[in-house]
């Protein structure tokens, strides 16, 4: 059962069924995780923001089921690492550091790629414990090799031997020892002979802190887990019946309920948003490296769209440049008003950024266009490269993506159940409506009443829902967006 470090796409349906299972789960440091607790919960050290994190997991997740390439993978990371520069200082500065980026993508790359391997083939060999009988320790004897574990390569020992239970590779971070799975038809025949343990079952000295742990054993840990969530569970209903609606809530909040003797129901708590305190997170100028990794990001995700919407039928219609350019109010008047066939918020803001780059568009399509630019698959997609998401409830979606904004630049915001162009002008934030009368329609004020009422922002902290802001200048020189304004253009009002 020899490992591959870039296993082929479809070699280890294990590997990407025990990847699957994992949650996400945002950690400030390296070792916030103990031991097992690692089979459970995919982190990137220092990725506190759900989307950047969620960005890993796809990135990984594509790695380990496609087999691809650490290079390949590293191209995702520095379109990754853009988006992580801009909002937070500390990891801006590694970044600039010489050689960081690559060494960093590595890690990720390698310790996620072996221990999904090593937990895929533990997977196969319990699947037959009648067979595979025992087990040996094999080090690659690498020039970096740790010197204790060339020491422990060649031991044989019963898959059951309690030393397993600590020192099933990999053993730290760049280690690229595995455990060779041997049948008892290798053992009778003679071609393996057991061996003694080289240290005692519970001698961790020569492991990786929080590497002492068997991938193999993930299933138990996880029903382990599951079973003392339940007991603690069923203990606060036994206490406290009041709170049997909250019983879906986290292991940590049901301790502090315990401890506390309940607390009461905060299912209403409302997040106040303060819109004139909001301050800006000064984007961080990205390399060429990662520029280049953004823009090609970019044009596949559109294309992806192109390809979605060609498959749903919408006509499509060249999107040609104008003759001129024109105003604000000219852009506003062309594309603004009461649309009777009920065209999306979302193609009509993207209607302006259309004709902001230049382009002659309008939008008055409705039914399968309208749809389709209004679903948050599509908004998603089109925020991937260029934008951020948020996921809390309404209100605290918009602090969270508003810090992005800075002066002068116009954004395409989503929230709720509305889709505007924001922009902050004198420290004031504005949006644009495009659907109401003409007197009405234009740049102005955004308000927390507007938000409520227009938006259906929610400021519940119970109420989730994703919400996403994207830069339209990032779009501008896209030829693909230039190609995706042609499923909901359409020459005149009908």
């Amino acid at each position: 059962m020899a490992k591959e470090l870039g296993f082929k796409q479809g070699a280890y349906k294990e590997a990407v069924d025990y990847f699957k299972q994992k949650i996400n789960l945002p950690t400030k440091r390296w070792n916030d995780l103990k031991g097992a607790m690692h089979t459970r919960a995919f982190t990137i050290a220092g990725a506190m923001r759900a989307d950047i994190l969620l960005d890993f997991r796809n990135a990984v997740d594509k790695a380990i089921e496609k087999g691809e390439s650490l290079q390949d993978f590293r191209n995702r990371f520095y379109q990754i690492a853009s988006k992580w520069r801009e909002s937070d200082p500390s990891f801006d500065e590694k970044m600039k550091k010489p050689k960081y980026g690559a060494w960093r993508s590595k890690v990720i790359y390698q310790t996620n790629m072996l221990t999904a391997a090593a937990a895929a083939q533990e997977r196969q060999a319990r699947e037959m414990p009648e067979v595979f009988t025992h087990a040996k320790y094999v080090c690659m004897m690498l020039p970096g090799s740790r010197e204790e574990h060339k020491a422990w390569n060649g031991t044989v020992l019963p898959v059951t031997d309690p030393w397993w239970e600590k020192h099933s590779p990999p053993n730290g971070f760049g280690c690229m020892c595995y455990k060779d799975f041997i049948s008892k038809y290798e053992m009778k025949a003679g071609l393996e002979k057991e061996t003694k343990a080289p240290t005692p079952a519970n001698d961790t000295s020569n492991i990786g802190e929080n590497w002492d742990y068997s991938i193999g054993d993930a299933d138990a840990e996880n029903q382990r887990l599951k079973e003392q969530l339940e007991e603690k569970e069923e203990k606060l209903l036994k206490e406290y019946p009041e709170t049997r609606k909250n019983a879906h809530k986290s292991t940590n909040t049901i301790d502090e309920e315990i401890e506390k003797g309940g607390s009461k129901n905060n299912d209403n708590e409302e997040f106040i948003l303060n819109l004139s305190k909001i301050k800006t997170i000064k984007a961080k100028p990205l390399s060429e490296k990662e520029l280049q990794a953004e823009r090609i990001e970019r044009e596949k995700n559109f294309g992806e769209l192109i390809q979605k919407a060609k498959k749903k039928g919408i006509k499509y219609i060249e999107a040609k440049p104008l003759k001129k350019p024109l105003t604000e109010q000219q852009i506003v008047k062309k594309i603004g008003g009461i649309d009777n066939v009920g065209g999306a918020c979302s193609s009509q803001a993207l209607a302006y950024i259309a004709n902001r780059f230049g382009f002659d568009v309008k939008d008055y399509r409705g039914e399968d266009s309208l749809d389709f630019f209004s679903k948050d698959s599509t908004i998603n997609r089109l925020t991937k490269s260029g934008g951020f998401v948020a996921m809390e409830c309404g209100m605290k979606n918009t602090e969270t993506l508003f810090r992005h904004i800075e002066q002068g630049k116009e954004y395409y915001f989503k929230c709720g159940v509305h889709a505007v162009i924001v922009r902050k002008k004198e420290n004031v934030f504005e949006c644009l409506e495009l659907q109401d009368s003409p007197r009405q329609n234009g740049f102005k004020p955004l308000t927390i009443e507007e938000l409520k009422d227009r938006f259906e922002a929610t400021s519940k902290i119970k109420d989730k829902e994703y919400n996403y802001i994207i830069d339209i200048e990032k779009m501008k020189d896209s030829p693909k967006f230039r190609e995706l304004l042609g499923y909901f253009n359409t020459q005149e009002k009908k």
